[in-house]
């Protein structure tokens, strides 16, 4: 699989493209061995989106690396664990990235929803989000659960800011969701039926979030219950 994301640290490349030297031997200091532990995740990540989980070893990981495989297993018992790592270690930074965003959410659930739905299409228009994506498919067919498990960790941070508004906002607009979770859940499905190619610019970006929480407010009474709970 070839992929095409960007690198926000400055790094990028294919994983044939500027491999690591080999550590010295001897015990690492707590930097050194920070630094190991950033260029693994780092090299993981470029061997996984450049060749698909299946295509990747754990033997290209530790050459592009430039650490042995005994220091690579020290670390990540496995290709699924460190699968794991990467995923989780990307969710972190973009998340960072997203806290910078001076950006309103809004006072009211219909509007924190609508901040959400349009920070969603945002993001699925990014090169390195979408790369993940490819990354993930590709594991259905050869390893379904490690698939299963990638987009729970990819979706399972912004479904749980989403259901704590949903309950926080309704709350405050005295009524009560019935399922919270599962509204999050539905608001992200709808979402995700975008193709990317269709959140390119704010414009279209803002329409498409828009009309899927029209849809999902036009359906309160379905989903509420209390003294709001008949606003359209």
């Amino acid at each position: 699989m070839t992929a095409t994301a960007r690198d926000p640290g400055g790094a990028g490349g294919s994983p044939a493209e500027a491999k690591a030297p080999r550590q010295s031997r001897g015990r690492p200091s707590r930097q050194q061995a920070q630094a190991i532990d950033q260029r693994v995740l780092e090299s993981a990540r470029l061997c996984f989106l450049a060749s698909g989980f299946n295509g990747t070893t754990m033997d290209a990981i530790a050459e592009h690396a430039g650490v042995s495989k005994v220091t690579l297993y020290q670390r990540h018992a496995d290709k699924e664990a460190l699968m794991r790592a990467v995923m989780h270690e990307r969710i972190a930074t973009w998340s960072v990235i997203s806290r910078q965003r001076i950006v309103s959410r809004g006072d009211t659930l219909d509007q924190r929803l609508r901040h959400y739905a349009r920070s969603m299409l945002r993001w699925s228009s990014d090169p390195e989000i979408r790369a993940f994506a490819d990354l993930i498919r590709g594991c259905w067919g050869v390893a379904p659960a490690i698939a299963e498990e990638m987009e729970a960790i990819r979706f399972g941070r912004m479904l749980a800011v989403i259901e704590a508004d949903i309950v926080e906002f309704s709350a405050k607009e005295h009524f009560v969701v019935k399922e919270p979770r599962q509204l999050a859940e539905m608001l992200m499905a709808m979402l995700t039926a975008f193709p990317p190619t269709a959140s390119g610019d704010e414009e279209t970006i803002a329409s498409c979030a828009d009309k899927v929480v029209d849809i999902l407010m036009h359906g309160r009474r379905a989903w509420s219950v209390g003294d709001a709970a008949a606003a359209p």
